[in-house]
């Protein structure tokens, strides 16, 4: 039964990602106003932030309490939307036209971000830091989901080596659908039995190398 839920779960929340995606960009692209133009491209980012948020949550349902699925949800919606403050925090004014007029893009555009908190999130997964891990995981994939369609129109930026080419939109659907699914199951990877036998062997291998005097102060030994 709960097999069936998560499946039809999955189907239901692609297909309002697919939709979200779809109508949020020809909605942005169509609209001429700045200000309504702004607002929507950020309210389909948020959507597609909640979205993802969800998509990520129900995959620990059964691990985690209502109220704490609730925070990681909003989490990545409110990450998602606020990510697009540092056009005017580069910008230095809440001027609009000044905010969307950068000679650069902004510094939590910078999709190196991405990797540190990739990594980040491994390591919680690995050493079992639960919660922590999960909003790791949420604020992975609001940047993920947040900077893959900001690449369909001037691709990944990733410092010091530059700029990639700019994303297909099949490609950029497709990586907005798998991301919070592939997060979680990343989780699942850390705590598999055989990296936690890894890194098990590798922290015991670590320790052999070290002794405690009677004081118990650690010295490596030489």
């Amino acid at each position: 039964m709960y097999f069936h839920l998560m499946v039809y779960m999955r189907i239901i929340i692609t297909t309002v990602v697919i939709i979200t995606c779809l109508l949020g960009d020809n909605f942005v692209e169509l609209t001429q106003h700045p200000l309504l133009k702004a607002l929507a491209d950020n309210a389909t980012h948020a959507a597609i932030g909640a979205l993802s948020g969800i998509a990520f949550a129900v995959q620990f349902y059964e691990r985690t309490t209502h109220f704490f699925g609730w925070f990681l949800i909003f989490t990545c919606f409110a990450c998602s939307s606020l990510i697009d403050i540092d056009h005017f925090i580069a910008a230095r004014s809440w001027s609009l036209e000044d905010a969307t007029n950068l000679s650069r893009r902004p510094f939590l555009h910078c999709s190196s971000l991405i990797v540190l908190l990739l990594l980040a999130y491994l390591c919680t997964s690995c050493l079992n830091y639960f919660k922590w891990s999960l909003v790791l995981g949420v604020l992975l994939c609001a940047f993920i989901t947040h900077h893959t369609r900001d690449a369909i129109r001037r691709g990944y930026w990733f410092y010091p080596w530059g700029h990639t080419n700019k994303l297909p939109n099949l490609a950029y659907i497709l990586i907005t659908v798998l991301t919070p699914y592939v997060v979680s199951n990343l989780y699942d990877i850390c705590r598999s039995s055989i990296v936690q036998q890894f890194l098990g062997q590798y922290i015991k291998l670590n320790e052999g190398h070290h002794y405690k005097d009677a004081r118990g102060y650690r010295y490596m030994q030489v």
